[in-house]
């Protein structure tokens, strides 16, 4: 079991603590200090090293704060590791309720390699100094992102553009970023 599956294991654990507990949380009623901020649909794109992908989001809000937080989930192609990937993630961004509101924030991800080259070769240290080692593997990354939400009041209730750099824990120039465009039900 490597270091990610471990802290993996811990992270549901404690998740499901109150699920197994006797009323943890009594004295906490998360509706005191959160509401739902709706769903979104995102297009992820990075032409550069050739990344693409869909995403979904689930929004809350802090109330009587501009805090924002967003949990979600997405699929996409990288080709710098030459594989598909599923993630699962969470964003804080400090944004405003204004009818345009630029935001910044930053959050995680666990991403889940689907696909890959998984041969015995590849997980041998490459001669090459530019040449990737262990290419397709899963992996935790870290993210910045920055950029803005239109309320429209339609259908699609926003629109929003962002710029998201992102931080792989694998070794190796593995970095990248990507441009985001959603639109959502956003309340």
């Amino acid at each position: 079991m490597t270091a990610a599956d471990k802290i993996l294991v811990v992270v549901l654990a404690l998740l499901a603590t109150p699920v197994f507990a006797k009323d943890p949380w009594a004295a906490w009623d998360r509706e005191d200090y959160e509401e739902p901020a709706g769903g979104t649909f995102a297009l992820l794109l990075n032409t550069e090293d050739s990344i693409y992908g869909i995403g979904i989001g689930d929004g809350t809000w802090l109330k009587g704060a501009p805090v924002f937080g967003d949990y979600f989930l997405s699929v996409f192609r990288n080709d710098i590791e030459d594989a598909t990937y599923s993630n699962v993630g969470l964003t804080i961004r400090l944004m405003a309720r204004w009818t345009f509101a630029p935001f910044m924030g930053g959050g995680g991800s666990y991403n889940y390699s689907l696909s890959g080259d998984d041969t015995e070769e590849d997980t041998l240290e490459p001669e090459d100094p530019d040449e990737l080692p262990n290419r397709g593997e899963s992996y935790w990354g870290g993210h910045a992102e920055a950029g803005f939400r239109l309320w429209t009041g339609g259908k699609a209730q926003l629109f929003e553009v962002m710029f998201r750099q992102t931080w792989s824990s694998l070794s190796g120039k593995r970095d990248y970023w990507l441009v985001g465009i959603s639109t959502g039900t956003g309340i």
